[in-house]
């Protein structure tokens, strides 16, 4: 190779490289710059959003898809391009009304003008251009209304003219004059008439497309002066097919735009180029224009049909109106037939047989529509989904992802949603109200609140416990204790009292012991029915205050266990209602026998005193006896509702086992007092059995206890058994000996009985109104207690009672569908409070004023009382003293003997 060729090479190379450089720094940096060949530059800026400066001059192929830009801009961008051959300005919205005549000057000889999808109206400067030649003129998608008739006069388009898609209503004649054209597209117009030469001159025309344009008739003899070999398309067919050949680039971007979908073929023999196919798509399809060569896509199911061929989009169903699923894809008007029954008639279907009406819900979307039920849904967006406060259960955990995958899919409102979960095959689960207010969060997957847990939610979760149908956060481990200790002290201080009280006698020849266990008892006794009604009144809205209040009830109901849970010391020690049971009633045997064996132990000892007089003996013993017999009866007294409640509870009575069915072949049996525990089980059946061994207890104990106070009441024989009997009628008139067993089976039916009604019984509410106001009515009738202020006390707590349970029948939630909400009222949530709190207040408050009046006295007299301080003292001191001097006697002395029954008697 000589010097002057390798001088010439390297000049191209330099030129090349100098070039690209030059792009880089200019165009590149946000267009995509490729050179091929040796001097050749392709430069792509699709979409860039901004208006490219500096194109080299190089440049034969110039994309400008998809941008905002003006004709000046075009004579801006395209100002010092030399060679351009290929241009396409797709989707510029801007671009037009008028295509200037000087915007492509120098352009002698383009292969490719590709001024698709623009806003051009106006081409009659086109001629004045000086295009001399142009292989490939697009000017599809536009809004060309007019033709001139000298508008290609000066351009030699030897190849394809594509004028679809515009809106063309006349082709005049000699308009295509002298144009060595081979394609002509003016299909899918709204031309209604053509003149008779409107194609003269095209004699080497092969191809013509006249289809979806308006014109009823045509000239004689119009296509006298084409091809005699040229195809002529009046009407689209699923034969009809072009085959084009271009190089590297894709120009058929207007024949996509116009309904064809172009697929890659195998060129004829000897041909190296590309080789294109399109046809056009058929009736009920349309063509995916933004596709690599575009395809046919079905017109959905739906509000979408398409009745005629090559096509870019579905026609939509008239409002109210949809294809369905068996008659798609619609290939005509009549395939749209009305969306189905509970559906929306005033607007258009969409991918659905039209949305649903409101409350209306389907399990099908191009299936009619249901009413949603009256309660446990929530119905929108065509979808049923569990309300809050219900809850559901699944078949299976396979049925449930198929629900979701179906109400994910039906809020999918366009074409990507996903066909295989259209329709849901299975039936919904029966929603079932949730036995505690704002224990479910509903939902398809049906879960709880925090705190909550298991069936129904109706279970506690670690870290929280049961009070009065709520499950509450646990209190630090330290408050528990402290809470517990408190309780136990305040028993044990009530005992002390009692004792203490036993020796001191009122002005009506009463104990203080007496009149402090006949407070203790309405006291203990109101807030054992109050705390037995709120829980049993699951349908009340009580006020918002409740729940705290209650909390410090279950002090005086005596409940231990319900005030510090032990569950929330360690999780391991939560009971269901099966350990609480054996529980109950072991604590219950348990007192009985400790005490009965403290007395046997004692009685044994007192008689096992040799030198003891045995009327000191039988006087320490009779002592004893009373002391064991009233402490074993006044808690079997305090401990008769719970211990009966806890009995009714576990049996398999009406009401205490509630049938729930999640469908008609799915029903359980729950135990409505710890619904964790399915009735009708084997573990169930291993308790109940012993449930039904004490179940004469709650009726049967308050009888025996009528039997014993007629029998013994007033015996002087069993002096013992009266005595302790005393807890049962001793603060009632004496005509009134028995009053207290009705007390008793009071207690019974507004703790335990109403709680058979079950939650969602209307008479349950009816029943407790009318209980309470009957032994109402009945106390304030015959007055039957004797002391003054016991007896208003007692009438007062009555009439409390009473307002509680005619408050709860106002704010009763009749309606079982709604959720149950709480009482917010101020003036209800203080009235109620006071109220109920004041029974408490006045009982305190009574025995302040008895403290207050002895203090008085003690404080106005101090000689008495440190007279009276230092006799105790001296008498404790002689006789601690006495008593250790006797145990230190090496034998038994009568004296010794009297002195330890003297202290029996004393201390006993």
């Amino acid at each position: 190779m000589g010097s002057t060729a390798m001088c010439v090479i390297l000049n191209q190379i330099i030129l090349v490289l100098w070039l690209v450089v030059r792009c880089e720094t200019s165009v590149c940096d946000k267009c995509n710059c490729t050179s091929f060949g040796m001097t050749r530059i392709r430069v792509k800026c699709n979409a860039t959003g901004h208006m490219p400066s500096g194109i080299p001059s190089n440049t034969v192929e110039l994309t400008l898809a998809h941008n905002l830009f003006w004709l000046d801009d075009l004579k801006v961008i395209l100002k010092g391009v030399k060679h351009l051959r290929y241009m396409d300005t797709d989707s510029n919205p801007l671009i037009g009304p008028t295509l200037a005549s000087d915007i492509f000057a120098g352009f002698d000889n383009m292969d490719y003008l590709q001024l698709n999808n623009n806003r051009i109206t106006d081409i009659s400067r086109l001629g004045k251009s000086r295009i001399d030649r142009v292989i490939e003129l697009s000017l599809a998608d536009n809004q060309i209304d007019d033709l001139p008739t000298e508008v290609f006069q000066n351009i030699a388009v030897i190849g394809l003219m594509a004028l679809i898609k515009n809106s063309l209503a006349y082709i005049p004649r000699n308009v295509f004059a002298e144009t060595p054209l081979q394609s002509l597209f003016i299909h899918s117009n709204a031309i209604s008439h053509l003149d008779g030469k409107a194609f003269k001159g095209l004699s080497d025309l092969k191809l013509l497309t006249i289809f979806d344009n308006p014109f009823e008739i045509l000239p004689d003899r119009i296509f006298d002066e084409i091809s005699y070999d040229a195809k002529v398309e009046c009407a689209p067919s699923a034969s009809f097919h072009i085959v084009s050949y271009g190089t590297e680039i894709d120009y058929m971007t207007g024949l996509r735009r116009s309904g064809f979908v172009c697929r890659r073929c195998k060129p004829a023999h000897g041909i190296d180029v590309r080789c294109s196919n399109c046809s056009l798509c058929a009736a009920g399809f349309y063509n995916d224009i933004y596709g690599p060569f575009g395809s046919c896509l079905v017109c959905p199911a739906g509000g979408f049909y398409q009745d005629q061929m090559g096509q870019v989009e579905c026609k939509r169903c008239s409002i109210g109106t949809f294809v369905s699923v068996k008659d798609f894809p619609g290939t005509s008007v009549s395939d749209c037939l009305a969306c189905p029954y509970g559906t929306l008639s005033n607007e258009t279907a969409g991918y659905r047989a039209c949305r649903c009406l409101h409350n209306f819900y389907r399990l099908d979307r191009f299936g009619a529509c249901s009413a949603c039920p009256a309660y446990g849904f929530v119905c929108e967006n065509d979808t049923a989904i569990l309300a809050p406060n219900y809850f559901w259960k699944w078949s299976n955990q396979s049925m449930k992802k198929r629900y979701h995958n179906f109400v994910n899919n039906i809020h999918s409102l366009g074409r990507e949603y996903d066909k295989k979960f259209s329709t849901f095959t299975g039936s919904l689960p029966k929603p079932v109200k949730c036995p505690h207010a704002d224990s479910c969060k509903g939902g398809i997957d049906s879960e709880c609140q925090e705190g909550y847990q298991g069936t129904l939610c109706a279970s506690c979760t670690n870290g929280f416990y049961p009070r009065f149908n709520a499950c509450l956060r646990c209190p630090r481990l330290t408050v528990t204790i402290i809470s517990t200790v408190l309780v136990i002290v305040l028993f044990v201080a009530v005992f002390l009292m009692v004792l203490w009280g036993d020796s001191k006698r009122t002005e009506n020849n009463r104990t203080i012991a007496d009149i402090i266990m006949s407070c203790f008892k309405i006291v203990i006794g109101f807030y054992q029915v109050i705390a037995g009604i709120f829980s049993a009144l699951a349908r009340v809205q009580w006020p918002v205050a409740l729940i705290t209040m209650e909390k410090f009830l279950k002090v005086f109901e005596g409940n231990i266990m319900q005030f510090a849970p032990l569950s929330c010391i360690h999780s391991r020690l939560r009971l269901d209602q099966f350990f609480k049971f054996l529980g109950v009633i072991s604590l219950n045997v348990s007192v009985v026998c400790i005490i009965m064996i403290y007395l046997l132990l004692k009685k044994r000892y007192i008689k096992n005193k040799m030198d003891c007089p045995n009327s000191e003996k039988l006087r320490a013993v009779s002592s004893l006896k009373k002391s064991c017999y009233r402490n074993i009866f006044l808690f079997l007294l305090t401990s008769y509702p719970t211990t009966s409640k806890t009995i009714i509870q576990t049996l398999p009575l009406p009401g205490a086992c509630v049938e729930t069915c999640f469908s008609d072949d799915n029903c359980i049996s729950l135990l409505r007092a710890d619904y964790s525990i399915r009735c009708f089980t084997p573990r169930h059946n291993l308790y109940w059995p012993i449930a039904a061994v004490f179940a004469l207890y709650p009726v049967g104990f308050p009888l025996l206890v009528l039997f014993l106070i007629y029998k013994y009441r007033e015996s002087q024989e069993e002096e013992d058994i009266a005595f302790g009997l005393r807890v049962f009628f001793e603060n009632y008139k004496k005509q009134f000996w028995f009053w207290e067993i009705t007390e008793m089976y009071r207690k019974l039916v507004l703790i335990s009985l109403i709680f058979l009604f079950g939650s969602e019984s209307l008479s349950q509410i009816a029943f407790t109104v009318v209980t309470v106001s009957v032994f109402g009515v009945a106390y304030t009738f015959f007055r039957p207690i004797k002391g003054k202020f016991e007896d208003r006390l007692q009438t007062f707590v009555l009439w409390i009672i009473f307002f509680d349970v005619c408050l709860g029948a106002i704010y009763t939630n009749w309606d079982v569908s709604q959720a149950h909400k709480e009482n917010n009222s101020i003036v209800v949530n203080v009235l109620f409070v006071a109220l109920n709190a004041s029974v408490l207040v006045f009982a305190f408050g009574k025995g302040f004023l008895h403290v207050r009046s002895f203090w008085k006295k003690v404080y106005l007299c101090p000689i008495r009382c440190f007279s009276f301080f230092r006799q105790g003292i001296v008498f404790f001191k002689n006789k601690v003293v006495g008593f250790f001097d006797r145990l230190s006697l090496s034998a038994p002395s009568t004296d010794q003997f009297d002195a330890q029954a003297y202290l029996i008697e004393e201390y006993i």
